[in-house]
C-alpha cells in the first residue's frame, strides 16, 4: 500500500531533512517530535557533517573523490573491515554531496568549509585529506524563526554564535583566555546561531516555509502494520492519542537515554556514564521497528564515540540534564589517569579513551574506569571549566582541589605512589612537548580542534607542577552515536532478519545500524549520515508514490 502521506517521527536533522525533501516532492508531511523543541543530538552537536568531494571544497579549489572518501572511511574501521557494508558506504558518501548541494540549492541551507581542518586520522590512513570535508552553516539569524524560536533545543556545549575560523584564530574551542569576548556579546545580542545550533535552525526554518505540520510533544507508540507493509503510527500527545497515516521514517536518534538499550550496547556501568544529548534520545525507533519484525544490528561499545564529562549539581535551564562534555582534558597542564593513578591512553583524544577505558580486565569488566581528570593551577588559570571563566571558581561541589597531588590523590581514592609517580614521568614528557608513552597531541584533528595554539611546542600538553592541584571524576558520555540500531538497505528501509524490506518503514540517521561506516569513526560522520539518508528515505517514499501513481 502508497500513500502520498509522509510521517516522520524525531526533529533532527535526519528528521528535517526529510521533511524538507517530502515537502518538495509534493507529499503531504507531518513532522512528529517526542519533546517541546526540535534538533534533537544535532542541535547539542559541534555541527560537524563530514563529507568528501564536496560542492563547497570544490568551489575553495580543493579536489577530492568519492573513491578516496570511500578508502577512508573503509580504512579507519581497520580494527573490523568487514563491519563495513561496502553499498552502504558508498550510497551514504554520494548521498551526503548530493544532498548538501541540493540542500543549499533550494535555499535551505548555506554552507561554509570549516577551515583548515583534517580528517581524524590524516595523513596515516589512505585516502585521509588535511582540509575540505568537513561543513558546517553558516550563521543563522534566530530571530527569523520568529515564534517559532523557543521551540529549538540550543547547545550548552558549544559557543553558539562563534564561527570555527574564529575559534581557531583564538587558540582552540577552551583557550577561553585570548577570546574575544566583546564580539562573543555582541553575536549572543544579535541571536546569531553556529554549531549545531545554527544547522537546525536552518532547517527547521526551512520546513516552516514549506507548511509542513509539526507536532511537538507527541511520543510515537505504536507503528500501524497492514499485510507486512506499515501504514502509520500511533502517538500520545498532550490531548490523548493520535493516527497518522502514511509511510513512516523514523529518525528518533541513538539509544542514550534507555538504561536497558545503554546497559546491553555500552557496557558503561551508570555511575560513569550518561549522555550530553536531549533527554528524549532513547532508542524509540528499535522499540517501534522491532516490534513490526525488524532486526537490530550492534558494534561492539568502543565503536560508540563518547567524550569525557562531568554531571552538574544544578539544571542551567529548563530541561537541562546537567550532563557536560568537557573538552578541557585535552589542553596542556591536565592529563587523564585510573584509579591506580596510571595514565592508559591518549588522554587528549576521546576515541582513543573510550576504546581502552572499556577494555575488558580479566574479570570481564571495564579496566580503567572509574577515570579522573587531573590538573594544576596553571590550567585553572588560563582555562576555566565549562562556563566557569579562567581564573573563576569552579561549580560548587564539581572539583576537588589540594595543596599537594598526594592530598589531592587521597581525597579523590586514587592511588598516591602512583598519581605521584605519573605526574613525574609526564611532567618531564611535556618539557619536550612529546609523549613517548600515548602521543597526546599527535592526532593533527585534536591539535587543531581541542588544542591551545598559544602554547607550544605542544598544544595539548604541559606541566602538572603548579600547586594547588585540582581533579574530578570523570563521566564516559554517549554522544547521540548508537552502538546499535535497526538494519536498513541502502534506500533506508527496515529490514527484516531474512533480509527483506518492511515497505512502508525507513530508518535514519542514529536509529539504524551504521553499516555504511562500520566500527570505524570521524566527527562529523553521524550528521553526514542522517542528512543522507534522511534524504534519501523521503526520495524513495515519494519515487514510490509516482510509481503508482504514474
Amino acid at each position: 500500500m502508497t500513500s502520498q502521506s509522509l510521517v516522520i517521527v524525531g526533529a533532527g536533522i535526519g528528521g528535517l531533512t526529510a521533511a524538507i525533501m517530502g515537502a518538495e516532492r509534493g507529499m503531504d508531511v507531518t513532522l512528529v517530535e517526542a519533546g517541546d523543541k526540535v534538533g534533537g543530538a544535532a542541535a547539542y552537536s559541534g555541527g560537524q557533517v563530514w563529507l568528501g568531494d564536496n560542492h563547497v571544497a570544490r568551489r575553495a579549489g580543493i579536489e577530492d573523490s568519492v573513491v578516496d572518501t570511500v578508502t577512508y572511511v573503509q580504512a579507519a574501521a581497520r580494527r573490523d573491515a568487514a563491519s563495513v557494508d561496502p553499498d552502504m558506504c558508498e550510497r551514504w558518501v554520494r548521498g551526503a554531496a548530493d544532498a548538501a548541494a541540493w540542500l543549499e540549492a533550494i535555499g535551505a541551507i548555506r554552507w561554509e568549509l570549516i577551515p583548515d581542518y583534517p580528517d581524524y586520522y590524516y595523513p596515516d590512513l589512505p585516502g585521509a585529506r588535511a582540509t575540505g570535508r568537513y561543513l558546517t552553516g553558516a550563521p543563522f539569524a534566530g530571530g527569523q524563526l520568529g515564534a517559532a524560536r523557543a521551540q529549538l533545543h540550543v547547545s550548552p556545549h558549544f559557543p553558539v554564535g562563534i564561527r570555527y575560523g574564529e575559534m581557531f584564530a583564538w587558540g582552540g574551542m577552551s583557550s577561553k583566555s585570548r577570546w574575544d569576548w566583546p564580539l562573543v556579546a555582541e553575536r549572543r545580542a544579535q541571536d546569531l546561531l553556529t554549531f549545531g545550533t545554527g544547522i537546525v535552525a536552518a532547517l527547521f526554518h526551512a520546513v516552516l516555509r514549506r507548511k509542513v505540520r509539526v507536532m511537538l510533544g507527541h511520543a510515537a507508540t505504536t507503528l500501524i502494520e497492514e499485510a507486512g507493509d506499515v501504514t502509520g503510527v500511533r502517538c500520545q500527545g498532550p490531548q490523548g492519542s493520535v493516527t497518522l497515516r502514511g509511510a513512516v521514517i523514523l529518525a528518533t536518534g541513538a539509544h542514550d537515554w534507555s538504561r536497558e538499550y545503554s546497559e546491553r550496547f555500552t557496557g558503561i556501568p551508570a555511575t560513569d556514564g550518561g549522555s550530553v544529548t536531549p533527554d528524549t534520545v532513547r532508542g524509540d525507533a528499535m522499540r517501534l521497528a522491532t516490534a513490526v519484525g525488524a532486526e537490530v544490528r550492534t558494534l561492539p561499545a568502543w565503536a560508540a564515540p563518547v567524550l569525557p564529562g562531568y554531571r552538574l549539581d544544578q539544571a542551567a535551564f529548563a530541561g537541562d540534564t546537567g550532563y557536560r562534555a568537557c573538552f578541557e582534558h585535552c589542553l596542556p597542564h591536565t592529563f587523564l589517569v585510573n584509579q591506580l593513578g596510571q595514565r592508559f591512553c591518549d588522554d587528549s583524544f576521546h576515541s582513543d579513551i573510550v576504546a581502552r577505558a572499556l577494555q575488558h580486565d580479566a574479570q570481564g569488566r571495564p579496566a580503567h574506569l572509574p577515570i579522573f581528570m587531573v590538573w594544576d593551577e596553571n590550567h585553572h588559570a588560563k582555562y576555566g571549566l565549562g562556563r566557569a571563566m579562567p581564573g573563576e571558581p569552579y561549580p560548587e561541589g564539581l572539583v576537588t582541589s589540594a595543596p599537594t597531588l598526594a592530598e589531592l590523590a587521597r581525597q579523590l581514592g586514587i592511588d598516591p605512589a602512583g598519581l605521584a609517580a605519573t605526574a613525574e614521568r609526564f611532567n618531564a614528557m611535556a618539557q619536550s612537548g612529546s609523549d613517548a608513552d600515548f602521543g597526546r597531541g599527535s592526532n593533527l584533528s585534536v591539535r587543531r580542534f581541542r588544542g591551545d595554539w598559544n602554547h607550544q611546542p605542544n598544544p595539548n600538553m604541559g606541566p602538572v607542577a603548579l600547586a594547588p592541584f585540582h581533579g574530578m571524576r570523570m563521566r564516559l558520555l554517549n554522544t547521540g552515536i548508537a552502538a546499535g540500531g535497526v538494519r536498513t538497505d541502502a534506500d533506508a528501509r527496515a529490514l527484516r532478519a531474512d533480509g527483506s524490506a518492511i515497505d512502508g518503514l525507513y530508518v535514519v540517521g542514529e536509529a539504524s545500524a551504521r553499516a555504511a561506516a562500520g566500527v570505524g569513526y570521524n566527527s562529523g560522520y553521524s550528521l553526514s549520515r542522517a542528512m543522507a539518508f534522511g534524504w534519501i528515505a523521503a526520495g524513495h517514499a515519494a519515487d514510490a508514490v509516482e510509481a503508482v501513481t504514474a
